[in-house]
């Protein structure tokens, strides 16, 4: 039997600096999407692009939210939320979800069309994909909530992606 020992360069690779590891994500290119939740005044939603398809059989869904915003309260008291994947011209609904415009709440919704699908969760118009999703479960980490969603409705259209890339929005042709 091999002894094996726990050295300095061991214990970081185990637990990485916190700027390394946000070093790291951004060389993760994504997809960027605009995740909403309520009704009405209640409307709130953020810009993320910790979003995954988890299965197709039942089609499930699951999304990333910090447990301090606005849109984490929404999400659970309607037990809903739409995935509004942004399409290239998607950069104005990217940079407001953000809070980079110094809108708040539901006036982040105000300059832009909206529809509702199957749960009523705010769906984006224009928008490249919307899935629509009722929360089946919950897993809580750190700062975040890990919501899965069972899909519901979802609508399509035709289109190139909005990409996150090094903190930055980049328009991909199609």
């Amino acid at each position: 039997m091999q002894e094996t020992t726990t050295s300095s360069a061991a214990s970081t690779m185990l637990d990485p600096p916190i700027d390394a590891f946000k070093g790291a994500m951004r060389r993760f290119a994504s997809g960027v999407g605009v995740i909403t939740a309520g009704q009405g005044e209640d409307r709130r939603g953020l810009t993320a692009t910790a979003i995954s398809s988890v299965t197709m059989d039942p089609p499930t869904i699951l999304v990333c939210v910090n447990k301090n915003g606005e849109a984490h309260q929404a999400i659970e008291k309607d037990g809903a939320f739409c995935v509004n994947i942004l399409a290239s011209e998607g950069e104005g609904a990217a940079l407001d979800f953000a809070g980079q415009t110094g809108r708040a709440g539901a006036d982040r919704f105000a300059a832009f069309s909206w529809s509702q699908l199957t749960t009523g969760s705010p769906a984006l118009d224009g928008a490249l994909a919307n899935i629509d999703c009722e929360i089946t479960e919950r897993v809580e980490t750190a700062s975040h909530t890990v919501f899965f969603g069972r899909v519901l409705d979802v609508r399509l259209s035709d289109g190139a992606p909005l990409v996150h890339f090094d903190r930055k929005f980049v328009k991909l042709e199609n």
